[in-house]
């Protein structure tokens, strides 16, 4: 994994993950919208974690047909901005390696000045208090495998680039329905949170919003399958409002669905983004909320 950590400036407590595409169609770590992404977001971020999931790239291992092996990657990576502790192992990182991003942490004031850098095996990382998941294509489907729920201390948001909706079955085989169970269960639970905190006037600790951003020319998803795919997703998350006890009134569920998901169309972009790519970044960066208190 490649951990960034931003100087002053950055937003204190927030940070980005990056989940890259398919690695049997060349996905990998350096793609051309996660870089630009990381162009845009890692210096107002205070953490930013860009890494190969398994057989991309130099990963070992291979894509499993499913994409569960792939979910443990990327919750191992959740696991260690939860533990804030980023651990150095002799068979990735040279002692060179090493020593350079611990001098870098202690000169950040991450480490105490008289801390012995030769005896350390991790690298503590800052606390984070709000996560945004950036997953393109494959790594959409499984930045919204994560329930929020599973990481409260994380306050995870998810921005998924190009959804691929229409092709899971080629991705993920007999679990494409529990793909699309799993980020229609966080719509509608955070929707069902926000919906009570605008009916108690009450300020929840965390609601997690998500973000579709899809080319009109998307290669593997018409924009026609997106709209019909939202269309429902929205439907639902209303339907999971009206069980509510007492029940939600219709403006405040069409509120509630509305600050939780949110769609960005891009005109005549495909899948893969080409030349286009800062106007995906514009969508996410003008969309997440702990960006918005900064200059």
């Amino acid at each position: 994994a490649v951990v960034g950590l931003a100087g002053r400036g950055a937003q204190a407590g927030a940070a980005v993950v990056y989940i890259h595409p398919y690695p049997p169609l060349g996905g990998q770590l350096r793609n051309n919208v996660a870089l630009e992404l990381a162009a845009r977001l890692d210096r107002r971020v205070t953490v930013s974690v860009t890494f190969n999931l398994r057989g991309a790239g130099r990963s070992e291992g291979r894509t499993s047909w499913t994409g569960a092996s792939e979910q443990e990657d990327l919750r191992s990576i959740l696991d260690m901005l939860a533990a804030a502790r980023l651990p150095l192992h002799p068979r990735f990182h040279s002692s060179a390696d090493c020593k350079s991003l611990l001098a870098q942490m202690r000169a950040r004031g991450f480490l105490l000045p008289d801390a012995n850098i030769d005896q350390l095996d991790a690298v503590p990382l800052p606390q984070v208090t709000h996560t945004l998941l950036c997953g393109y294509s494959y790594g959409a489907m499984l930045a919204a495998s994560v329930a929020s729920a599973d990481y409260p201390q994380l306050k995870i948001d998810y921005a998924l680039v190009s959804y691929p909706c229409s092709v899971l079955w080629a991705l993920a085989l007999q679990r494409r329905g529990w793909y699309l169970q799993r980020l229609a269960a966080t719509v509608c639970d955070a929707a069902a949170a926000y919906a009570v905190a605008l009916a108690t006037n009450s300020v929840p600790a965390h609601v997690p919003r998500m973000l579709f951003v899809a080319g009109t020319a998307d290669n593997f998803t018409s924009i026609a399958a997106y709209d019909r795919w939202w269309i429902q997703l929205h439907a639902k998350a209303i339907q999971t409002l009206q069980t509510l006890q007492p029940p939600v009134a219709s403006d405040v569920a069409d509120r509630a669905v509305s600050h939780v998901l949110a769609i960005a169309r891009i005109t005549n972009a495909d899948h893969g983004w080409l030349r286009r790519e800062s106007e995906v970044a514009d969508a996410v960066v003008s969309w997440w909320t702990p960006l918005q208190s900064m200059p």
